[in-house]
């Protein structure tokens, strides 16, 4: 009997299985219930002993340690990621009052509207700090952007020449609430494939009480036909939307199918930092519909794959919550970030300022600079909380989760690095029921869903 070190690694039952994540690979294999307490054995005691006839399995698993079980270290940082991804606030205002609204009724603490020479200085800083990135993102962001479509025209028009001068390209996106939306911007977002993300959250009840006018009407009537025009043009939009209290996804999910939407997210309702720090202690968000959402989705990826379902699949996919946790598994990617906030993403306020991400304009705190000044402070956000948030960098789902949302995480827990206890326990339930998905799937299931195109083909690592 020899002394072996097991790499990290996360044990589970799920349906009378017992699984084992490998942290480190990002794989993961149905395992033994011998199997099981060996690990759990050696796991609680690194000074005991392997036996032999385990010692093959463990190699299978490639949970065997080579370097003494170390964690790996931690990277020497690298100079600023170019930023190629702004979320341009044209205007710090909206036409709606959502309930859940965390940008303070779209205002974010100022309100305002953003002047045209402001917007194409915004677009000249990204271009000097993309450096020799070629393919630039846009995004214009509100409060509602379409109050300002004149501008919103002015600032494409801009950007492709000022781009098109220096060989790099340019392409758009928009978050709107459509409510707005007529046959000019249609043909305009049409024109210029301006990727669109509608925010609506499903059911006329829901939308109604959730999203009103200010004025306080609801406004899924008016807004209903606006949204079918545009998928009319643009079929692929994605609808997103929020959920509060014990509200059941799938409701959501097939209202907004009801409407047209082939691609949909949702998401529970984050915390305003406008808020008063009175009013922020709140009960966790109720997620026993989410959760129970994703282990019945868990089971439709097996059903449906071994039925070879292809439609199925591919209507799955689209409304998913546990799609990129399967493909992280099968992928074997690690992910070190959650987001691109002060990384390659940064958000421009009306007036200029520059924050960490579109959730954090107005947010003194969180302000990284102007577009009027060369200084940019970002450097605390380089660093992956993998590695150095002391709670991420012991958590099995640490490169699935990556520390979660910045925004949510100051929401519910007053600081960007502290995770809440509701959100973890989504994140690492998502990642425990994708790694039982791909573990019950065999090499026939895995070449029909990529035949289908279910499923991309894991990228070759020398593919730069």
């Amino acid at each position: 009997m020899e002394q072996k070190i097991i790499k990290p690694c996360h044990v589970f039952n799920h349906q009378d299985r017992r699984y084992v994540i490998n942290i480190e690979k990002m794989s993961a294999s149905i395992i033994t219930n011998e199997t099981a307490g060996v690990i759990e054995k050696l796991t609680a005691d690194p000074a005991a002993t392997l036996e032999s006839h385990m010692e093959e399995e463990f190699k299978k698993l490639e949970l065997l340690s080579e370097d003494g079980g170390q964690p790996p270290k931690a990277k020497k940082e690298k100079e600023p990621v170019p930023i190629i991804n702004m979320c341009l606030f044209l205007t710090q205002s909206c036409n709606l009052k959502c309930v859940y609204c965390y940008g303070d009724g779209g205002e974010y603490g100022t309100g305002g509207n953003m002047e045209e020479k402001t917007a194409f200085q915004a677009v000249d800083w990204m271009v000097e700090q993309s450096r020799k990135i070629k393919k630039l993102h846009i995004g214009f962001f509100g409060g509602e952007p379409f109050l300002k479509f004149p501008l919103m025209k002015a600032v494409v028009e801009y950007a492709k020449k000022r781009v098109s001068e220096i060989g790099k390209d340019v392409v758009f996106h928009a978050t709107t609430n459509a409510a707005l939306l007529d046959n000019e911007m249609i043909a305009f977002i049409k024109e210029h494939q301006i990727n669109v993300m509608v925010s609506f959250d499903g059911t006329k009840e829901l939308q109604d009480a959730q999203r009103p006018y200010t004025s306080g009407k609801g406004s899924y009537d008016s807004t209903v036909p606006k949204i079918k025009k545009l998928l009319e043009a643009m079929p692929e939009t994605h609808g997103h939307a929020i959920i509060m209290g014990n509200t059941n996804p799938q409701i959501v999910k097939d209202a907004m199918k009801e409407i047209g939407f082939s691609e949909v997210s949702i998401m529970p309702a984050s915390k305003s930092l406008f808020t008063e720090e009175t009013d922020k202690v709140k009960q966790a968000r109720d997620t026993q519909h989410l959760m129970q959402e994703m282990e019945d989705e868990a089971e439709k990826w097996v059903t449906f794959t071994r039925k070879r379902d292809s439609e199925a699949l591919k209507i799955l996919k689209t409304r998913s919550a546990l799609y990129y946790g399967i493909m992280s598994i099968l992928h074997n990617s690690k992910r070190h970030h959650a987001c691109g906030a002060g990384l390659g993403l940064a958000a421009v306020s009306c007036s200029g300022d520059i924050y960490l991400c579109h959730r954090f304009v107005g947010r003194e705190e969180y302000k990284l600079g102007s577009i009027f000044e060369k200084e940019l402070n970002r450097e605390e956000y380089q660093k992956s909380p993998v590695m150095f948030n002391k709670l991420c960098s012991v958590c099995f789902a640490r490169y699935y989760c990556a520390g979660g949302c910045k925004h949510d995480n100051a929401g519910s827990c007053g600081a960007i690095s502290q995770p809440s206890e509701d959100m973890c326990r989504i994140k690492c339930r998502e990642l425990e029921l994708a790694a039982t998905v791909t573990s019950r799937l065999d090499s026939e299931d895995r070449a029909f869903l990529v035949d289908q195109d279910i499923f991309p083909p894991k990228p070759c690592p020398f593919d730069f």
